[in-house]
């Protein structure tokens, strides 16, 4: 069991989407490309991580109130936890809801809304456990089942695509296999007592149960019931979480869920909004006061915080210093949505606004080097990839999409693109998911840097293979395709394409989209038959799954992040194997050497190319005191203002 806190929850374990930066800007790179290995060695000394100190503050000197002016980026699409996917709106919800555990920077988990919490039993079961209390239901004509259930299992033996009928678990009947004792693991979780709502109403087990009901057919019910089987309240302040099968991340996803009141318990997907007027109820640290949609939004201290109320020293596991305050100590929030980076720079240089964050590299270079500012800073657990067509010819032959990525020009893209503001993706894996990702880091890259290095030679050389054993016939006309408000990401596929041109295999258009219109293209099951190459950011998780499942895993063709309609089953066994084996929930060394062979296997099939990992930053004035950057942007914020578990905090060192 490990620990956390904060006004806020924890990024436990979802996947969102990353927007980007700014305005497109298609900016020419010609002469980047210069040889990945010929900027600076090989190695990274670039990185801006490298010039940047954490402060050191002195809690005796907090100062009290005040108002916290955040610069972001973009609109809150929903303030309704269960049916929102992207970074900011959950960015908007940590001010309001928590969670019952939290983590700190390093992924350690703490109890939060739950004063404890133990892992009670794990069985050895698999999902065919659950036959003898599945129902059977119909199939569509697109080969889905014909149920508004929530389907908490589906029969690993029917495939709704070949049969009229499959067999299914739904919420009902998984309460009665766990009445029987058919279950992969069981968590209890003892609650705080004293904890209030914003409406006055007291957090009971009742809650968290009313919750998991809610998450049912949800927006993020696919990563929710992907692993929980059902919530049970044992008594007002007890609750039980059930997984299906035994899990490895199960500690970390099945408490996964932004807790509600009862009142909002009920009301219809996306309906808890202020712009469908209900104002979000939660037991965080702030009240929403105010939200004009597209322009800002206001919050105000919750008066009756339980942290506040009892203590930070009532939390058992907190190891601060005494001075260090019981909750967060800035009265109100002033969030102005800037969705132009340009105008949240000029914002900020302006005293406008106190802190933004989602600026363009070059723009968080000029704020490094002015004392007036400081830009904090923390590798994330982001990261920007593209996806190869694996169904159109000749993206199917994986020596084709090898040779390609060896024209992915890698530490130019984060030299030259970012100014060395972020990582180059010697590997799959960040280093806050190597804990569980590899059994051996260097091993690691050592065995897969080579194929992920610019070698126009060795491209060459197996595009010439395939050109010969298929009969292509070179240049081939490709489209890469990029959302536009990601500048930094534009000018990364601007140089991809660069490099691939310059090879004489390709000639490469690039079309961008905004936002909304190129998510809801890319995650339409159709794409994949299109044969282009799409470039996005994805927020993984501390869970080393989420930086190969979400973009290879069969499950995910049609959502968030399998574009191009990858279907390996071997993979997708790979994948479940690494999680749900028992062999890997009791033992984390079998668990990370399960990931070291996904990693080798995907470096062989090349369906995707991560192109860097990420840093997240903010920009603040230096009237902001002790601000930290957290690694997820979602977290960005909530981290900074109160996270017990790392003795953090902030304050503003001037009156309204």
């Amino acid at each position: 069991m490990a620990r956390y806190t904060g006004l806020r929850s924890s990024p436990i374990s979802r996947r969102y989407l990353l927007r980007g930066i700014g305005a497109a800007s298609v900016v020419g790179l010609a002469g980047c490309l210069g040889g990945d290995n010929d900027d600076n060695g090989g190695d990274d000394s670039t990185n801006k991580l490298e010039q940047l100190e954490e402060p050191n503050v002195d809690f005796a000197n907090v100062q009290k109130g005040g108002t916290l002016r955040i610069g972001t980026t973009t609109n809150v699409e929903s303030f309704d936890p269960p049916y929102s996917t992207d970074a900011q709106s959950t960015q908007a919800q940590e001010f309001v809801f928590e969670q019952l555990l939290t983590t700190d920077r390093q992924g350690n988990l703490y109890p939060w809304l739950a004063k404890s919490y133990d892992q009670r039993e794990i069985q050895e079961i698999d999902r065919t456990a659950y036959t003898e209390y599945m129902t059977t239901v119909g199939t569509t004509d697109e080969g889905a089942p014909d149920t508004d259930a929530q389907i908490i299992v589906q029969h690993p033996e029917d495939d709704p695509a070949e049969s009229d009928e499959v067999r299914v678990l739904t919420p009902d009947e998984a309460a009665n296999a766990v009445e029987d004792g058919v279950y992969g693991m069981q968590f209890r979780y003892q609650l705080r007592q004293g904890v209030q709502f914003h409406n006055g109403e007291e957090l009971t087990a009742e809650n968290v149960v009313r919750t998991a009901e809610r998450y049912e057919n949800s927006d993020m019910s696919a990563q929710t019931f992907d692993s929980l089987l059902h919530a049970r309240a044992v008594d007002e302040h007890t609750v039980d979480l059930f997984a299906q099968v035994p899990d490895a991340e199960a500690e970390r996803e099945l408490p996964g869920l932004y807790i509600h009141a009862t009142e909002q318990a009920d009301l219809d997907g996306g309906a808890l909004d202020p712009r469908q007027g209900n104002t979000p109820i939660g037991t965080g640290a702030y009240t929403l006061d105010t939200f004009e949609d597209g322009q800002y939004y206001e919050l105000s201290k919750f008066g009756n915080y339980w942290v506040e109320d009892k203590g930070v020293d009532s939390i058992d596991w907190f190891d601060g210093p005494s001075e260090f305050p019981d909750g967060p100590v800035i009265d109100k929030l002033e969030v102005e949505i800037i969705p132009e980076p340009a105008s949240r720079s000029a914002a900020l240089q302006n005293d406008e606004i106190d802190v933004t964050s989602g600026l363009a590299s070059n723009t968080l270079d000029e704020f490094h080097n002015d004392d007036n500012y400081r830009v904090a800073a923390v590798e994330g657990g982001s990261y920007d990839y593209i996806q190869y067509p694996v169904n159109v010819e000749p993206w199917n032959d994986e020596r084709f999409r090898r040779a390609v990525n060896h024209l992915v020009p890698r530490e130019s893209t984060v030299n030259n693109v970012l100014n060395g503001w972020g990582r180059p993706a010697w590997t799959s894996i960040p280093k806050l998911a190597e804990k569980n990702g590899t059994a051996d880091i260097e091993a690691l890259e050592e065995e897969v840097r080579p194929s992920n290095e610019y070698d126009t030679e060795k491209a060459a050389e197996l595009l010439d293979e395939v050109g010969n054993d298929l009969g292509v016939e070179y240049p081939i006309e490709i489209q890469m395709e990029v959302n536009t408000n990601s500048e930094d990401r534009v000018k990364m596929v601007e140089l991809i394409a660069e490099s691939m041109e310059q090879s004489e295999y390709f000639e490469v258009s690039i079309e961008s989209y905004e936002w909304n219109t190129y998510t809801a293209r890319v995650i339409n099951p159709d794409y994949q038959n299109k044969g282009l190459l799409p470039a996005i950011g994805l927020s993984g998780t501390f869970n080393p799954e989420s930086f190969c499942e979400a973009l290879h895993h069969s499950n995910n063709v049609g959502q968030c992040c399998n574009m191009n309609g990858i279907d390996d089953p071997e993979l997708d066994q790979m994948i479940n194997d690494a999680r749900y084996d028992p062999k890997v929930v009791k033992d984390p060394s079998v668990r990370a050497k399960r990931y070291d062979e996904i990693w080798s296997y995907l470096a062989e099939k090349r369906y995707s190319s991560i192109t860097h990992f990420s840093i997240t930053s903010a920009v603040m004035n230096t009237d902001v005191t002790g601000f930290k950057a957290d690694p997820f942007d979602e977290f960005l914020y909530s981290f900074a203002l109160y996270a017990p578990e790392e003795s953090q905090a902030i304050w503003v060192e001037k009156s309204d």
